[in-house]
Order: structure tokens, then sequence, then C-alpha cells
């Protein structure tokens, strides 16, 4: 099998594109994908200062290697911040590969400890990747937010999109997909702008190109994350309707701008405030943090 463009040995085929690349077509192919989302969607804006999220894992080992490419052509600066969760030995190789990464790509890491607080993720009895996410959006936020970053970038993908689409469509939170777009607006000066620059990239195509650039990444998966059946169903789907991915979140993309933009009726907003405890924004008079810290910290 050769490759579409100069003939040398393919290494994949791709079947939602219909071609074949080598190594080094097949970087440059991603990193063009990924930039014309970047100008379709406006993810980034020039002169922003992007704070990607990074854990080692294949994904963001791909967002922070992707950005790192296109930040001095698209004009944007990019650092890197990495959570320690505190998840035994799991977390030791996350922090190894992520130190490693930016080593490889020249990126400032910046790290925040869990422990800090007082608790970490083992310290929760019934370890829930709900608790993990409460931890990561609210410090990733506010890091993001006190040292002066324009927005926080994840390392979602088409099949986390669509996955979190079915989970909240089907239990009626039909606002919450508002929050699926590749690039989330702050609605309040305590909010960062969140940008995801994977959204229509998928796992298979990210983990070929940290191959095909030799850029580290951990294989180890959560020893406390579950089986997670929506991304079975996409999986399963895309195998037997290649382009399935891309084409979904694409058009959801599409029909949330709208909704955004008001030309689709949409239901009330929910109200927010400021916690009491910590005044970052919330729904409650007491944020998730706050109450998980409250609840597992050891300090008195």
């Amino acid at each position: 099998m050769k490759c579409k463009k100069c003939g040398k040995r393919a290494v994949e085929k791709l079947k939602p594109y219909g071609i074949a690349l080598c190594r080094d077509c097949y970087v440059e192919f991603y990193e063009g994908l990924v930039e014309r989302s970047f100008k379709k969607f406006g993810i980034v804006k020039r002169g922003e200062k992007v704070l990607a999220c990074v854990s080692g894992g294949k994904d963001s080992s791909a967002m922070l290697g992707v950005l790192s490419r296109l930040s001095e052509k698209l004009d944007f600066e990019v650092e890197a911040l990495h959570i320690d969760l505190g998840i035994g030995e799991y977390s030791k190789k996350s922090m190894k590969t992520v130190e490693e990464l930016c080593g490889v790509l020249g990126i400032k890491l910046h790290v925040i400890s869990v422990a800090e607080f007082g608790f970490t993720i083992d310290d929760i009895p019934k370890k829930t990747c709900s608790a993990c996410g409460i931890v990561k959006r609210y410090l990733m936020n506010r890091y993001a937010r006190l040292n002066g970053f324009d927005v926080v970038a994840t390392g979602h993908t088409a099949e986390d999109i669509i996955s979190f689409f079915f989970k909240n469509w089907l239990s009626g939170n039909f606002s919450w997909s508002e929050k699926l777009l590749p690039r989330t607006e702050s609605f309040d000066e305590r909010i960062v702008t969140r940008i995801r620059p994977l959204y229509d990239r998928s796992e298979k195509e990210n983990l070929l190109y940290v191959i095909c650039r030799g850029l580290p990444f951990l294989l180890d998966d959560c020893p406390h994350a579950p089986r997670d059946e929506w991304k079975e169903i996409v999986y399963y789907i895309e195998s037997r309707k290649p382009g399935f991915r891309r084409n979904f979140v694409l058009n959801l993309a599409k029909y949330l701008e709208e909704r955004v933009h008001g030309t689709v009726e949409v239901e009330e907003k929910e109200e927010y405030g400021y916690c009491k405890l910590c005044g970052e924004v919330t729904t409650f008079d007491v944020c998730a943090f706050c109450r998980l810290v409250k609840k597992f910290s050891a300090k008195p």
C-alpha cells in the first residue's frame, strides 16, 4: 500500500477520507485538518494566550503537539498545565510523560497538585469520573484566570463530544449540550473561554499522529475509569459507516452555533451566582469543588 501523495510506503489507510498516507504525509495531513477547523470555527484568535491542559494520554499529547506547530503560524502563545490528581502510580507516570512531552516540544509546563487542597482523588471512597471532572474544570479555569491566560484548551475528541451529547440529550439536559462547541466563550469575568482543538479529530487519528511524530504519551488507562459503553457504540457505528464521527460533530457544531446565536429557539438559561467560600461561578451557594474539599480534605 503506497502513500497517495508521495508514493512511499503508507502507514495507514484512512477510510473516512479514502486515502492512504505515509508517516510524513499523515502528519502534514492531520495538522492541515486541525488548522482548517481552527479557521472554520475561530477556535483560537490571534494574540491569545492558550493554557493547554495535558494528562499525558494520546489525545492531550496530540493536542499539545499540534498547538505547538500551529502557534507560530496562527500567531498565538501556548503553555501547558498538568493537574496531579494523586492517583497512585498512574499519576506519577502521567507527570513523567507530560514533563518529557513538554521537554521535546519546548513548551513551558505548569503543575497543580490536588493534594495542595488537602485531599486526592484516591481519598474519595466512591471514585467517579464526575469527581475528577469537577476538580479539573475548577482548577484549570481558576489557574488560567489568575495567571492571565485567554483560553483553556482540552483534548476532547469526536468520540467524547458524541458521547457527552447523547448522555445529556437522553437525560433531558439539553442546555448543557451548548458547552460542546469547538469554542465556548466566557459568560462571566470569572470564567475563561474554553476551546477544543481536536473537536472533529478521532482517537485513532490522534494516536497515529503522536506515533508518527514520536511524541511521548501514556498508554495506561486511569485505574478508576469505568467502561464507556457510549464510546463503544460510537466505534461500532463508525466501523459500519466510516466518517460518521466527523460528520456528526460538524453538524452538531452548526446546530449549536445557531442555538447560541439565537436562530434556534432555546429554553431559558439556568441562573448562576458565586460560591460563598471561594467566589467561583456556581449555580449553588457552595460550588461542587468546595463541597469536595470540605468532605474529603484532611486539613482541619
